[in-house]
Parts: structure tokens; sequence; C-alpha cells
């Protein structure tokens, strides 16, 4: 348990909600959907971390190579930094139980586990129950249910229409702007 109650994250799935693939344009640029950088600005950095995690199935079945989505990870960050955007960390599973070779293998970090928000809970001593993550998988929002945070499905990318779990959303909301703005004014009522 945290030992400051309000100490608060948002925890957000990288493609699908940020970006529309994990990859760089032929230009080296990742693929942003529109306002998703504006809207990471607006979360309150003195109010909320800012954490990935993301499972990477591609990695595991070899349809994306590591060093690929470690290079598309390098602009991101810088991307974010350039914007004045701290990202805490990236949580990355690339493990599957029908992974090829090294990645082949079952994993508490590998959502639906609730694994990358455990572990964030003790790295940066957050109480998840104020916490948050937005998804746009039902794999995204019941790690995050099992995870204690509330849930945030974005229409973007598979647009919770993945067909792998029944499970509902706190609040499913057009895009990544929509679901910032339903965050804060969430931490609005609650300061009311």
């Amino acid at each position: 348990m945290a030992r400051i109650p309000d100490k608060q994250a948002v925890f957000l799935e990288l493609d699908g909600v940020i970006t529309e693939r994990p990859s760089l344009t032929i230009d080296g640029e990742v693929p942003y959907y529109p306002g998703a950088i504006e809207s990471l600005q607006r979360i309150d950095p003195a109010v909320f971390k800012i954490f990935i995690a993301t499972n990477r199935e591609d990695i595991a079945m070899g349809r994306l190579r590591e060093r690929e989505f470690k290079k598309f990870c390098d602009r991101f960050i810088q991307d974010t930094t350039e914007a004045g955007i701290q990202i805490q960390k990236i949580y990355s599973c690339p493990y599957h139980p029908k992974g090829r070779q090294r990645y082949r293998k079952d994993s508490v970090f590998r959502k639906p586990a609730p694994g990358m928000f455990k572990m964030a809970q003790q790295e940066f001593d957050l109480n998840l129950a104020r916490c948050w993550m937005i998804g746009h998988t039902t794999t995204d929002i019941l790690a995050g249910s099992r995870g204690g945070v509330g849930t945030i499905l974005v229409e973007t990318g598979a647009g919770g229409q993945d067909g792998a779990y029944l499970v509902d959303a706190n609040e499913t909301v057009p895009d990544i702007r929509y679901a910032v703005r339903f965050i804060q004014s969430h931490e609005m009522s609650l300061r009311c």
C-alpha cells in the first residue's frame, strides 16, 4: 500500500491509444493519433505519473524485432521529453505462451495479468486505487481491473472489438483526448 494516499498514475497502452502502430514511419517519425501528445501534456505531472503498459505479442511472434521496438520507444521518449512530458517508465512484455523461441513463455507481466501495475506500485509507491489504465483492447481493460485501477477504453485501435474477454471499462470514450478529459473531470469532482 502506498505511504502517500494520493500517489497516482496514468497507465497507457502505446499503440492503439497514443500511436497507430509500434513502428516508425519511413521518415523516422512516430505515427501519433491526432491530439495524443497534446493530451499527454494536459496530464498534470504534480498529480499523475505517466507509464506505458504494453504487451508485445508482435515481438513474441516474430512480427517485430525487439531492437526495432526499442528504436521506436527511444524516439517516443525523445518526442515526449521535448514536449515537456515525463514518461516514468515503459513496461513491456515480449512474452507469449505461443511465442517463438526465447519469447515462448507465460509471464505475470503479460496483460491481462496485473504484473505491470503491481511492479509500478512497488517501484513508485503508487496507490493503485487512485490510478487509471487507458487501453484499446479488452485485455487492457481486464488487466487494469485485475490491477485495481480505473479503466478507460478508447475507440481507436481495436476499440474493444478484439473479443478476447467479456469485460466492461469504467468509461468508454472516442480517443485519448476524451480519456484525459474524463480523468480531469473525475479528479475535479473528487475535490468538490
